[in-house]
């Protein structure tokens, strides 16, 4: 939140309305609701809520207020070079159902792929994750647990962080971390870690 209020924490996408309205929210609110929410967010359990799949289809999908959805026909269409994740049941994630869940369709191959480059680095690419994340993806120190978080959240804050629409305090580390990869070395990393235990 203090990133999104001191302009540290952006987006390469203009007008894209997640962060916009985390940037106008930041403005309102005051250290004191920060804690409160930092306290409330941090006290909660993580668990499984993506459930990724390697295929050359996914559902055919639509724009659904800020998210994709599957069509209810049935159809489908090529994964080609993307993530499409999709809630399982649509209405119960409108309606803020907490047991939601999502499935996220990958390129074949994404997962071993991604797995080395989480795992082991890569030569001229990256470094492994568990450096700095904790063996278990699961946050070290200052450093966000990674793993099973959603796929597409994950491949825009690295996209971000990769063209500098993030500049807070450790951004300038995971920018060095990530500026090799291309955008099928980040799809790759981001389905691996979704499909990790939170």
């Amino acid at each position: 939140m203090a990133d999104y209020k001191s302009g540290a924490r952006g987006t390469t996408v203009p007008k894209r309305t997640p962060p916009d309205l985390m940037i106008s929210l930041s403005k309102l609110i005051t250290d004191a609701e920060v804690e409160a929410a930092a306290a409330y967010f941090s006290a909660l359990q993580p668990r499984k809520r993506i459930k990724v799949v390697e295929s050359d289809t996914a559902p055919k999908t639509y724009v659904a207020g800020l998210i994709w959805a599957a069509v209810e026909t049935g159809e489908r269409e090529p994964v080609g070079a993307r993530v499409v994740e999709v809630p399982d049941d649509l209405l119960g994630f409108e309606s803020r159902d907490s047991r939601s869940t999502f499935t996220a369709y990958v390129p074949i191959g994404s997962l071993a792929k991604g797995e080395a480059l989480v795992m082991k680095g890569g030569p001229g690419k990256t470094i492994q994750c568990a450096l700095c994340h904790g063996t278990d993806l699961k946050g070290l120190g200052p450093m966000p647990s990674i793993a099973g978080r959603s796929p597409s959240y994950m491949f825009r804050q690295l996209y971000d962080l990769q063209h500098g629409a993030r500049t807070g305090e450790w951004s300038p580390l995971m920018a060095q971390v990530v500026a090799n990869l291309d955008e099928q070395d980040l799809l790759a990393i981001v389905a691996y870690l979704a499909s990790r235990d939170p």
